[in-house]
């Protein structure tokens, strides 16, 4: 009888892992929609740090942040290509272009700092039904949700165009990250570098089955004519657990409040719930410092506070209701400098950009010195804990008790203690990266974007045996699955462009005796099972 079940759980356990919805993925910006960008449950990352292997040049350019979902790891480019990637050689699953990306000129595009336009913002997967989803621009200037299917790369439902009733896709550019909640995806808009145009704070929820209504919301006041107050830090919107969603906007152009420099909570149907601005959005109004440069983070043990921070370099710590007692301007439970040109709050510019990580008590903010510790306290309150060595990192990430960010200036890559900011690992002269360059982590590795290709780094095998404990420290209570949506229906699936399956030999340092997910949990269990004799 023990025989049996035990070749029934190794049977079990070599079957391939596909699709599902497991606490090691990472198939949304920063992991989960609370924005945290901490996995607690990566075993401890004690390096060496090697090159494990290089993909091929996917197609452009990389802005979005890889996602990993089983052993696929999914990654989106300027030329509207997304690639899946074995996660433990790098080789090519699947790749489907799904249509022209544009190249923008003067007019009707009046400004941008990107060609072509494709894919920005970071995709979403479905782990449960099995859908990436993703926004791509296409010729000749028109957005549109794709879903593809996770292991195959086709499309899952005809594309879905965004075009409410007011928008300029001249004028308007998808560049945060989409968030799936609530049956939807969520698209946010803001404008192209420049700040251009007459455009707008955009949020569209598209349903996730691929047809249905849409909701929108916009941040403009009705009748004003206001401009600008665009949405279009990396991170996206955040998600409580009530399904509201928590999004910031960048700066306005009047001196009459403008919802710029603005967090907004928005129902799942996209209804205004509440909001809030500092007291200096006048002057992050008049000198582009915006306070939506960066996306707001659901932080906190119980997950009730939200913490902002922007160009300003000044961070700000609210709780989920925003503004209790009506106080919409000013009067937040706690601010402080947090990165060292902020010796006020309208003192300094151009400091944060994209988003923080979180791991409790610590928040992680990339200032332009290096990554700054903030620990929360009682009141509640932050301090800061610990300053990095000096590097420009872009958004940071936590796995293994290690904090990972790219450094964005030089193209490298550095790994620094949880608890300490010591520099535990450095990667250098990786090549040139993007502003928000954004790692990912699972599987022991840390899988890092450079231009048009993926790097993943990991250590020896031999050393990835010790698994951080779970507990309140690590693994926040409440906290829901990261994207646990389910898309109704199995639509027939409309082809886009035929998807590339082939073989394409990579730099591999080191081979992973066991290439799928699957494998990995058989090593475990065998392991396990070895103990217990």
């Amino acid at each position: 009888m023990f025989l049996a079940t035990l070749l029934a759980g190794v049977a079990l356990l070599a079957m391939p892992v596909l699709g599902q919805a497991a606490p090691t993925d990472w198939p949304t910006y920063h992991r989960d929609n609370f924005r945290g960008g901490s996995d607690p449950f990566a075993a401890a990352f004690v390096g060496p740090l090697t090159s494990r292997w290089t993909s091929v040049p996917l197609g452009d350019r990389i802005y979005a942040e890889p996602l990993l979902v089983g052993n696929l790891l999914i990654v989106a480019d300027l030329s509207n290509t997304i690639t899946a990637l074995n996660a433990g050689t790098g080789g090519i699953v699947w790749q489907t272009t799904i249509a022209t990306p544009v190249t923008p000129t003067n007019p009707p595009f009046p400004c941008g700092n990107v060609s072509p336009i494709g894919i920005l913002g970071t995709p979403v997967v479905d782990p449960v039904a099995g859908i990436v989803y993703a926004v791509a621009m296409e010729q000749p200037a028109n957005y549109f949700l794709v879903g593809l299917d996770l292991q195959t790369g086709v499309a899952r439902f005809p594309q879905v165009a965004i075009a409410p009733t007011g928008f300029n896709p001249h004028i308007q550019q998808q560049r945060s990250a989409l968030t799936l909640a609530n049956g939807r995806v969520y698209v946010p808009f803001g404008g192209f570098a420049g700040d251009c145009g007459t455009y707008h704070g955009w949020v569209v929820g598209v349903p996730a089955s691929g047809s249905g209504a849409q909701v929108v919301f916009r941040d403009d006041a009705p009748g004003r004519g206001d401009v600008a107050a665009g949405f279009w830090a990396t991170a996206g919107a955040s998600v409580d657990g009530s399904g509201n969603l928590y999004i910031t906007s960048g700066n306005g152009f009047s001196g009459t409040f403008d919802n710029g420099n603005t967090i907004f909570k928005i129902s799942p149907a996209l209804t205004l719930v509440d909001w809030w601005a500092p007291s200096q959005w006048p002057y992050m109004n008049s000198t582009d410092t915006d306070l939506g440069s960066v996306g707001p983070a659901i932080v906190g043990a119980s997950n009730d506070l939200v913490f902002q921070i922007g160009k300003s370099g000044w961070g700000y710590l609210l709780s989920t209701t925003l503004s209790p007692g009506g106080v919409h301007f000013g009067g937040e439970p706690f601010s402080a400098k947090v990165c060292n040109a902020a010796t006020n709050a309208t003192t300094a510019r151009d400091q944060v950009f994209g988003g923080v990580a979180y791991r409790d008590p610590y928040i992680y903010v990339p200032c332009p010195e290096g990554i700054k510790a903030l620990k929360l306290g009682a009141g509640p309150s932050f301090s800061v804990a610990w300053s990095s060595p000096s590097f420009h990192p872009g958004p940071p990430i936590v796995a293994g008790g290690v904090v990972w960010a790219m450094d964005t200036n030089n193209g490298s890559l550095f790994g620094l203690s949880a608890t300490t900011g010591a520099t535990l690992f450095h990667a250098s002269n990786l090549g040139q990266m993007t502003h928000f360059t954004t790692p990912t982590a699972g599987q022991g590795l840390i899988f890092t974007p450079v231009g048009d290709t993926i790097m993943a780094f990991g250590q020896p095998r031999a050393d990835r045996t010790a698994s951080l404990p779970a507990s309140p420290s690590t693994t926040r209570s409440g906290a829901p699955p990261p994207v646990p949506q389910s898309a109704p229906g199995g639509r027939p699936a409309a082809l886009i462009h035929p998807p590339m399956h082939d073989t394409i030999p990579t730099t591999l340092t080191e081979p992973s005796p066991f290439p799928d997910q699957g494998g990995e949990l058989l090593s475990q269990f065998l392991a396990d099972l070895m103990r217990l004799f």
